[in-house]
């Protein structure tokens, strides 16, 4: 095992010539290592061994980030508590904390498993992910988190065991704006909003808990917790809201009747409240389609033919020969008449006019001067 002390003296170690250091280590065919860190981020990913052999990685006192973006193939144990974003952006790697974990712990985690033996702060668990090509990750905490645990969740598994905890064990707001994904909670669970979707566990579900608490309680040296655990009747679930679609205002709605009278600088310029969206037609868009023959159009209607608004229009010039032209009305200036052309007769151009005052709007501002 290759020991790293990140002190001499007072002199300390800066984190880039630790990653540094054990990065060389690591290619000189080392694997196991003891780091006794200083406050130095980053430290645990991403790593690899190209023989795939498993690097450990036992730390104390490390910074923030511990095991962000670690790889499958590496296992870190944390001797204590840790700071912020412990297993940030997760890849694959094992990540055992055996103490208190700051905010954002497995924020945007897509792989691997985190084992907390403590508390962990808030936003744990947020923007947790599923590659559907991969294992989902997963997030053991043992005792509670903190507010907004597991916002945007998209997938993956959460659990928090509660244990020792009196009250919520989620904090204020949890899982606001989760799509996907699962949350296994023992204890209280708050609902500020009304939107949880809580189920008590099925068969499968404690068939998981069980085997998965087996393997947690051991990573943390905690197993014989694991009868008071078990008891499920202590234990729900989790899971995304179903909503029912509401048909909102549009935005020149919402400005007419909600936003400030007369607009938010109504004081140097008079607001039309004319608005611009992602697809846009007529003066609007934010792309214009111009057809420039050369001769060289081949009438193969293929402009026509893949217009997803049906805005080409045909017509024939005095001698017969093809005209096409957009709707203006109807386009919005997507750019696939130009991407079918076979002779680059379509050309799409900046709409500049979008992006300028009006005659109007300058004489309306001139005439407040």
């Amino acid at each position: 095992m290759r020991h790293i002390d990140t002190l001499e003296g007072h002199q300390r170690l800066s984190t880039q010539a630790l990653l540094q250091t054990l990065e060389k280590a690591i290619e000189e065919g080392e694997t196991d290592f003891y780091i006794h860190a200083s406050g130095q981020h980053d430290i645990g990913g991403p790593l690899w061994n190209r023989q795939g052999k498993t690097l450990h990685l036992f730390l104390s006192n490390p910074g923030q980030r511990v095991g962000a973006m670690a790889l499958p193939g590496t296992e870190i144990v944390v001797q204590g508590s840790v700071a912020a974003d412990a297993g940030w952006l997760n890849a694959g790697g094992e990540l055992t904390i055996l103490g208190d974990c700051g905010d954002t712990a497995g924020h945007c985690a897509a792989q691997g498993q985190i084992y907390i033996a403590g508390h962990a702060g808030a936003r744990s668990g947020s923007l947790m992910k599923k590659d559907p090509s991969y294992p989902a990750p997963e997030l053991w905490v043992l005792k509670s988190v903190g507010s907004f645990a597991f916002e945007f969740m998209s997938g993956g598994c959460a659990v928090v065991c509660g244990y020792g905890c009196q009250g919520t064990v989620l904090g204020q707001r949890p899982c606001v704006g989760m799509v996907e994904g699962v949350v296994y909670v023992r204890g209280e669970v708050p609902d500020e909003t009304g939107e949880l979707h809580k189920e008590p566990l099925s068969s499968e579900d404690e068939h998981f808990l069980r085997d998965g608490l087996k393997r947690f309680l051991g990573k943390i040296g905690q197993i014989a917790l694991l009868p008071e655990l078990n008891n499920w009747q202590q234990w729900q679930k989790i899971l995304p809201a179903v909503k029912t679609p509401k048909t909102g205002l549009s935005l020149r709605e919402y400005r007419t009747t909600h936003w400030i009278s007369q607009g938010l600088f109504a004081d140097v310029l008079p607001d039309t409240f004319d608005s611009v969206g992602l697809a846009e037609s007529g003066q609007f868009r934010l792309r214009i389609p111009v057809w420039e023959n050369q001769g060289t159009c081949r009438d193969c209607h293929r402009c026509e033919l893949n217009c997803p608004r049906k805005a080409i229009v045909r017509s024939e010039a005095s001698d017969g020969s093809p005209v096409y032209t957009a709707h203006d009305h109807l386009c919005i200036g997507c750019g696939l008449c130009a991407s079918f052309c076979p002779e680059q007769v379509w050309q799409i151009r900046e709409n500049q006019e979008l992006f300028a005052f009006s005659s109007r709007d300058r004489e309306a501002l001139s005439s407040q001067d």
